[in-house]
């Protein structure tokens, strides 16, 4: 009998790994309405223009907001620029899909070449599910963790640690509760 692990039905049908993803973004707002706290300034700064567009999808009824395969294969992302040069030498782009009305919630697609950042007291929660190369987690106790393709892990706020992307860069998901800090 063959043992069958989350990793391997994640390997074998990708579909699972999407409805992971989406239910633990659900679970994430949830609770980020219940617990708000502030988010990194530097992190907004970088989103810029992509968020504006992300919020400008905002329509009187639900609609739904499709991942598309093309930037979710690294396509339409726009221009490499420092990635919140204060914390480390990260070069990324990225696609904001989605913020909710109260900016407190957010799902995007993000792509960084070799490089890292060093986080302290991380200042939200953070979904990241790798789409394509891969990035090590280390934190404060020298615990090193590497994630790759079909791999994801949760931020909590308060971590803090470096992500490392090595040779062949990282492309992930992204999903974030941020808390009330739209307009700082």
């Amino acid at each position: 009998m063959q043992k069958i692990t989350f990793m391997t039905m994640f390997k074998e049908r990708p579909i699972y790994a999407i409805f992971v993803v989406i239910s633990l973004s659900i679970i994430m707002f949830i609770i980020g309405n219940i617990a708000p706290d502030n988010f990194s300034k530097n992190a907004l700064a970088f989103m810029g223009s992509s968020r504006l567009e992300a919020a400008s999808q905002e329509v009187m009824t639900p609609q739904i907001i499709r991942l598309d395969k093309e930037r979710l294969g690294g396509e339409h992302l726009g221009k490499f620029e420092a990635y919140e040069p204060d914390f480390g030498d990260l070069i990324a782009r990225g696609h904001d899909y989605f913020y909710s009305k109260d900016g407190n919630f957010g799902i995007g697609v993000w792509e960084s070449k070799p490089g890292q950042i060093t986080y302290k007291n991380l200042e939200y929660d953070e979904l990241m599910y790798v789409l394509e190369g891969s990035m090590v987690m280390t934190n404060t106790d020298g615990k090193v963790e590497t994630f790759a393709q079909g791999e994801g892990l949760v931020l909590s706020k308060g971590w803090s640690g470096t992500l490392t992307v090595p040779e062949g860069g990282v492309r992930k998901i992204w999903v974030s509760y941020m808390a009330g800090v739209k307009g700082e």
